[in-house]
C-alpha cells in the first residue's frame, strides 16, 4: 500500500494547465523569416522577459529518453539541444522579493517552429510549441501553445507568470523578425 498510496497523493497533488497566445505578424515578414528567428534558441532565449543568463549544456541525466509529445502532432528536425537558464523570478510584487531560478531548457526544431520543455525546481515542467502559421485572412501568426505540469499549490502561479509577460516576449521575437536577416 505504502508505494501505491505515494503514487496516488503525488498524481492528486500534481495538475496541469494550458494557454495559447497569438501575435499576427506584420506585414512584410515571411515565414521563412519568422521560422528563422524562433528556431534561433540564442534570440529565443534572450526575448525571455525573465531571462538572467543562459548556457549550452550537455543533455542532463534526468532526461533519460528525450522526446517530443507523440500526440501534438509534431515533427522535429533536429536533435534536441540542452540550456541551463536563469531566470529572476518575482516573489512578491513589485519586485519585493525576486528570486533567480535555475531551469534546464531543451530546444527542438520543428518543421513548423520549435519545441521548448522547461524543467524547473519544484518539479515545474512546461512544454511549449511555438509554431508559424497562416491565418484565415492570408497573414502569418506566431503561435504559442503551452501546457505546464506542477503542483496544485504552483500552477495557477506560473500560468500567470505566462499570462503577464508573453505580449512582451512576443513583441522582442517580432522586433528580431523585423530587422533585416543580416543584423541577427
Amino acid at each position: 500500500m505504502g508505494a501505491e498510496c505515494t503514487d496516488n497523493l503525488v498524481a492528486w497533488l500534481n495538475t496541469t494547465a494550458t494557454l495559447q497566445n497569438v501575435t499576427t505578424l506584420p506585414a512584410g515578414i515571411t515565414s521563412a523569416r519568422a521560422l528563422e528567428i524562433i528556431q534561433n534558441h540564442n534570440l529565443h532565449m534572450q526575448c525571455d522577459p525573465h531571462m538572467v543568463k543562459f548556457e549550452p549544456i550537455p543533455r542532463p541525466s534526468k532526461v533519460e529518453t528525450p522526446t517530443i509529445p507523440a500526440n501534438r502532432g509534431l515533427v522535429a528536425i533536429g536533435e534536441p539541444e540542452y540550456y541551463s537558464v536563469t531566470d529572476k523570478v518575482h516573489t512578491l510584487p513589485a519586485g519585493l522579493w525576486d528570486s533567480n531560478v535555475e531551469s534546464v531548457n531543451e530546444f527542438v526544431n520543428l518543421e513548423k517552429g520549435v519545441f521548448v520543455r522547461l524543467y524547473s525546481p519544484l518539479n515545474v515542467v512546461m512544454e511549449t510549441v511555438w509554431t508559424v502559421r497562416e491565418n484565415e485572412s492570408g497573414g502569418i501568426e506566431l503561435v504559442e501553445d503551452v501546457l505546464i505540469k506542477a503542483s496544485r499549490l504552483l500552477v495557477g502561479t506560473v500560468k500567470n507568470m505566462c499570462s503577464q509577460n508573453w505580449t512582451t516576449f512576443h513583441g522582442k521575437i517580432v522586433n528580431l523578425m523585423k530587422e533585416s536577416p543580416a543584423s541577427s
